[in-house]
């Protein structure tokens, strides 16, 4: 599995999320509390949002607690909205394409999670990719496959709703071959303005997910106090963190957080 963690909120550093926490996503990816995977050695990424079109992106296989230039970029990249995920590899092959997040013109995403025999049933999930998206498929994770057919769903004008889709269509795929792995889902995707996040498995077993409002150095306040979507809390304080529940969804924009209810 992996760890993941999502910031939109007052313009911080990147390294006060990835290294200044008590439990950074950096600190997860060698000793993870909340995950099967203790250890999330299999690469990171990190994409943020400025003020161009498209979010910068920097994807690398090394762990991300040995890695010298994810330490100096985060030190001086600043942000008001970025993605950062640690990676152990479910069976896929360890390189940088296989390295979340992934990125389509202003869209991002990033995933923990499976999609059960998943070697067995890859044929007919890529086919679901249409014409238009498939070109820009460069790895072979279920995670990258997931994104592809929700953007060939109709991601860009309703996220929740291709969410949805892609997820019974892959089911159906699930049950035609058979499959007796679950399906879990724990994932985060945004625009560059709001985040959408989802929580669901086929056996009532998603990786964990927690909305909450760590401390950072930001020197402003915005209307919405919430401003971390994680996979784990990032420090030991419980009224900093709330609990996503299973088969939940939530969606983060400038002025709240919303749930909603994944109905597959």
């Amino acid at each position: 599995m992996c760890r993941w963690v999502a910031y939109a909120g007052p313009e911080i550093y990147l390294e006060d999320l990835i290294f200044h926490q008590e439990h950074s996503i950096v600190s997860q990816s060698l000793a993870a509390t909340q995950s099967a995977w203790v250890t999330n050695g299999d690469g990171f990424g990190v994409a943020w949002y400025t003020q161009r079109t498209t979010p910068g992106l920097f994807k690398d296989v090394l762990p991300a607690w040995n890695d010298a230039n994810l330490r100096s970029i985060a030190a001086h990249i600043r942000t008001r909205l970025f993605f950062a995920h640690v990676r152990a590899t479910t069976g896929t092959a360890v390189n940088r394409s296989n390295c979340h997040p992934f990125i389509w013109q202003n869209w991002t995403f990033m995933h923990n999670g499976k999609i059960g025999n998943w070697h067995d049933c890859r044929k007919d999930v890529e086919d679901l990719i249409d014409h238009v998206h498939y070109p820009h498929r460069e790895g072979t994770t279920d995670s990258e496959a997931l994104f592809l057919v929700a953007l060939s769903k109709g991601l860009i004008h309703d996220p929740i709703a291709a969410m949805q889709a892609t997820l019974r269509d892959v089911t159906k795929i699930m049950d035609s071959h058979q499959a007796d792995e679950p399906m879990r889902i724990s994932c985060a995707l945004t625009n560059g303005r709001e985040i959408w996040a989802f929580r669901y498995s086929s056996d009532d077993q998603s990786p964990s997910m927690y909305f909450g409002s760590p401390h950072t150095r930001a020197s402003e306040t915005r209307t919405n106090p919430i401003t971390t979507i994680a996979s784990e809390p990032s420090d030991s304080d419980a009224a900093h963190w709330f609990k996503v529940e299973e088969r939940t969804g939530v969606h983060w924009t400038e002025h709240g957080l919303e749930h909603f209810k994944i109905n597959i």
